[in-house]
């Protein structure tokens, strides 16, 4: 005598049903891992970036005060560096209380936004 399995014997969808859910599990699944994975590559583009206006700004920073000699300058005072990322301008200001403000404005190569870091001279 044959014996029948009361799962695929049984006439009702019971099988489907739980296949359904079990369908639905792995594309949500599937879908919020793809969504993290996009969410991951977006900050981690964003890191790079930052690090790349940091590196521009260490390089300015590093040749203005190797090149240049703040004493000896007469303010307002503005110069421009080119580096394979990108541009850097910086600009001397004086103060009211004697003191030297010194801006970097920073733009790298295929972007259009600018950067600015501000400090006063030591």
């Amino acid at each position: 005598m044959k014996r029948y399995y009361t799962l695929i014997h049984n006439q009702q969808g019971f099988l489907l049903f739980h296949a359904v859910w079990v369908i639905l599990i792995v594309f949500l699944c599937l879908h919020f891992l793809l969504y993290q994975y996009q969410t991951a590559k977006v900050v981690a583009d964003n890191q790079l970036s930052d690090i790349e206006v940091e590196t521009l700004f260490q390089m300015a920073y590093k040749k203005v005060g190797g090149e240049i000699d703040i004493q000896e300058i007469s303010l307002p005072y503005e110069t421009s560096y080119k580096f394979p990322h990108g541009e850097v301008k910086v600009t001397f200001q004086a103060e009211t209380n004697e003191s030297i403000y010194i801006i970097y404005a920073i733009k790298q190569t295929g972007s259009e936004h600018i950067y600015q870091f501000a400090q006063y001279a030591p």
